[in-house]
């Protein structure tokens, strides 16, 4: 049952991406009304504004990775180096908190540190590549680090002591210990963030300052909702397709991509001792770099009219929306994914481990598809039957659950499959299935977890602006799409206290999903203790 229950999954999975994907390519009324010719299949690259869309595109995601992998070598260094730095832990946690920041909010932060009247004021010179580079920094100089740390941890004990008595300087550490254990991290993770900077849309949207910043989401939302223009959207929807297609064959040549979870740990371990002075400058920097615009946003916030933000009912009405759309997203990813990976513990059980591989990847495989692609052609094909505003909540709802699904397979499918093998001959033995199973063996043992990817996914929701901003009205505004509009507005005061809100909202939820659903059971799968059983 659990087999073919995961197969309706997966039909319904492949038939929710590719229908608004052929609503794309069919759409050949509106490729009509274009004014260059359509059976040339790169009639497109004569259009100026298509190459333009393209070139920085590709052109602000390659600087993005590159700048954020070269800074968070130096800095995973300077941590690796100097393991026993004062509140270490601490730090690290903190460089975890980008992970579930509403791109928005820190979008703000960076105006609060680098605009006209910030600390450090660029003024306009914020607005358009620079502005996009700091808040791609924000967000993945952090993320760099924690995958990259564990890099220096892994390194065997032996080589530095090796290295140590050949008398080996700093620049030889690096070049015969650990650039050849780096450098094959080093691809998968720069795909990982080439792809998220490719498909940013709040950091470009709000800070990108005119066509000629504009990247592929934001140019097929403007097209949509700004230009009227649908066939113009399809194009460029279809061009983003196909190099997200691209970037994903391109990253199966290099090391599998890592797994990234909120709650990364990073355990420090003896590596050789390099400049102390040195590296807690560079850790200092990246800490001051992280955390200015957060701090910056409180103060700014601390000096708005709360009163006047949070006596509005409009305030109060996108909350609403927004945890309606982050727990409905969040319950959905978490019933398909539990199909999906039941499926594929119980196949790997069984000992097919194709089969098993099979059901994990199709609830991964919708990552491949960016979300504002799968919003037009939504768009395009509903258009002609409903008034889609009207079906805007239950559209995001639907988009965010399918799109977090991959984070539920990743935190929760080695949990799962362990489990499985674990008990699953207790568990035939007792005759304990459906309901019961689920009340007395999975959910009291993979709880944490759960509750880690219910929280996640519920947290990523609430913060997304991407597919709302495409079917969102005044009337149906979440809390992102408010912050945008009071920001378009330049009400920067009102726009400092809703992030503020908005940033505690998501964390206040995931704080007490992650709690509330993880418990406090001493319960660990693949630990020794597992109480009760």
């Amino acid at each position: 049952m659990k087999i073919k229950i995961a197969y309706i999954v997966i039909f319904l999975l492949m038939l929710f991406i590719l229908v608004p994907l052929a609503s794309l390519f069919f759409a050949n009324d509106l490729l009509s009304n274009q004014s260059f010719d359509t059976n040339n299949l790169f009639a497109f690259w004569e259009d100026d504004y298509f190459r333009q869309v393209i070139f920085f595109s590709l052109w602000q995601a390659s600087l993005s990775t590159f700048l954020s992998i070269g800074i968070a070598v130096v800095v995973a260094r300077a941590f690796a180096h100097y393991g026993h730095f004062p509140l270490r832990s601490l730090i690290l946690g903190l460089f975890g908190l980008p992970l579930v920041v509403p791109a928005v909010v820190a979008v703000l932060g960076i105006v609060s540190v680098y605009g006209s009247q910030g600390w450090i004021p660029l003024g306009s010179k914020l607005y358009g590549i620079n502005g996009i580079l700091l808040a791609h920094l924000f967000f993945n100089i952090p993320l760099a680090v924690r995958l990259l740390l564990p890099v220096w941890n892994n390194i065997p004990q032996q080589y530095w002591r090796i290295g140590a008595q050949f008398g080996m300087t700093n620049w030889q550490q690096w070049r015969h210990i650990e650039w050849p254990a780096l450098r094959e991290t080093l691809p998968g993770v720069s795909v990982l963030i080439f792809m998220l900077c490719m498909t940013s849309f709040a950091v470009v949207l709000t800070l990108g300052g005119g066509p000629k910043s504009t990247t592929l989401e934001v140019a097929i939302y403007q097209s949509l909702r700004f230009d009227f223009n649908p066939a113009q959207a399809v194009l460029l929807a279809i061009i983003q397709l196909i190099l997200s297609i691209l970037i994903t064959i391109i990253a199966a040549w290099f090391s599998r991509l890592p797994d990234v979870e909120a709650n990364l740990h990073i355990h420090s371990q003896v590596v050789a001792q390099g400049n102390k002075l040195l590296s807690l400058l560079f850790i200092l920097i990246a800490i001051i770099f992280v955390v200015s615009p957060l701090v910056a946003m409180l103060i700014d916030a601390a000096k708005g009219p709360v009163y006047q933000v949070l006596n509005d009912s409009k305030l109060w009405q996108a909350a609403a929306f927004s945890l309606l759309i982050g727990l409905s997203a969040a319950s959905i990813s978490i019933i398909l994914g539990w199909i999906l990976l039941s499926a594929s513990a119980e196949k790997a059980y069984l000992g097919n481990k194709r089969m098993a591989q099979v059901f994990e990847l199709s609830g991964s495989v919708v990552y491949v598809v960016p979300p504002l692609v799968v919003g037009t052609g939504l768009f395009i094909l509903l258009s002609k039957w409903v008034n889609i505003f009207e079906w805007a909540i239950l559209i995001v709802i639907l988009i965010n659950g399918i799109m977090g699904l991959p984070f539920v397979i990743r935190t929760l499918g080695a949990a799962m499959r362990q489990n499985t093998a674990r008990y699953q001959r207790l568990c035939e033995s007792l005759d304990i299935s459906g309901w019961q199973r689920f009340k007395q063996i999975d959910f009291p043992l993979l709880r944490k977890p759960l509750g880690l990817s219910f929280a996640l996914v519920t947290a990523m929701a609430m913060g997304d602006l991407g597919v709302i901003a495409l079917f969102g009205t005044p009337e149906t505004a979440t809390l992102p799409l408010l912050l945008y509009q009071r920001l378009s507005a330049y009400q920067m005061p009102q726009a400092a206290v809703i992030a503020v809100f908005l940033l505690a909202s998501c964390l206040l939820t995931f704080w007490l999903l992650e709690r509330g659903i993880s418990g406090k059971s001493s319960r660990k799968v693949g630990g020794e203790k597992n109480a009760g059983y």
